[in-house]
């Protein structure tokens, strides 16, 4: 039986979608609200900070897709604690983590994710790392630009995409892409790490571009440095976590710490990954 944590969420809802249509027909779909769920696998509820309840949640479980938690790091490093720890040891678990994953990186969520990673090194496990997604890009940053809105730091009023990108590029992979990369890491119970990136590394201009041919509105990349994009996030009102968060992977993206291509999707689901510029035609 596999579990998927985060049912309600992108990624938890895609995995599910997949593995349906693989005809998997024991799935347990894991959430903190499981009556928001739509009709479909057996629902349990699953809270990351009630121990009691994902050990239920995990009851007969021969595989958990863990999608990993969100909010500041401190929280998410706890939920994935709690996680670990009420999953029977003998549960293969592939966990969503990121190829941003070195000692010396210095991006917000990466010592979370070593943490999660070395908890899980005794146990049956996979690492699925992935790049920065596709989807949360847009939507974040590229779609307010498109708009012609302000948000995130983001001048956006004449067209512009102001970040700070540096040259080395950036491996947007799909969300949809990531969970079918999941779904069939889960099904054959891959072990070890695997990348889960898009299939090149674009840099500002080359994102600017893409937009630009996808949705008719000229859109231009404008670098900006470290401390201009602080000041902009912190004229937003961003809490603190939150600047540290977004800051701090740009500056990853600068180090070409989000550049790997084009990974593992091909290999684990026998289809490429998708393009951006097929992403935003989409």
């Amino acid at each position: 039986m596999i579990g998927i944590t985060g049912a309600t969420g992108g990624i938890g809802s895609a995995v599910i979608r997949h593995l349906l249509a693989a005809g998997r027909d024991d799935l347990l779909a894991l959430a903190r609200r499981p009556e928001a769920l739509p009709p479909g696998p057996t629902a349990r509820r699953a809270d990351y900070d009630e121990p009691a309840s994902l050990t239920e949640a995990f009851r007969g479980l021969d595989t958990l897709v863990m999608v990993s938690s969100d909010g500041t790091a401190e929280t998410m490093a706890r939920h994935h604690r709690n996680i670990i720890a009420a999953c029977p040891p003998d549960v293969h678990i592939v966990y969503t983590s990121i190829i941003d994953i070195a000692p010396d990186s210095r991006f917000y969520y990466a010592p979370g994710h070593r943490e999660t990673e070395a908890l899980l090194a005794d146990r049956p496990h996979c690492l699925a790392r992935t790049s920065v997604f596709a989807d949360f890009f847009t939507a974040t940053w590229l779609g307010s630009a498109a708009n012609g809105t302000a948000s995130n730091g983001i001048a956006t009023d004449t067209g512009e995409l102001a970040l700070p990108l540096g040259d080395a590029g950036t491996s947007l992979v799909a969300r949809e892409d990531v969970a079918r990369a999941l779904a069939a890491a889960a099904t054959a119970r891959i072990e070890g790490a695997v990348d889960l990136t898009g299939p090149e590394a674009l840099t500002g201009d080359q994102i600017a571009a893409a937009a630009t041919a996808a949705h008719g509105k000229p859109l231009r990349y404008k670098p900006i440095d470290d401390a201009d994009y602080r000041e902009r996030l912190a004229a937003d009102g961003g809490p603190e976590w939150l600047i540290e968060a977004y800051a701090s992977m740009f500056r990853s993206v600068r180090e070409a710490r989000f550049a790997a291509a084009p990974g593992d999707v091909e290999r684990l689901t026998g289809t490429p990954p998708t393009t951006f510029a097929e992403y935003l035609r989409r």
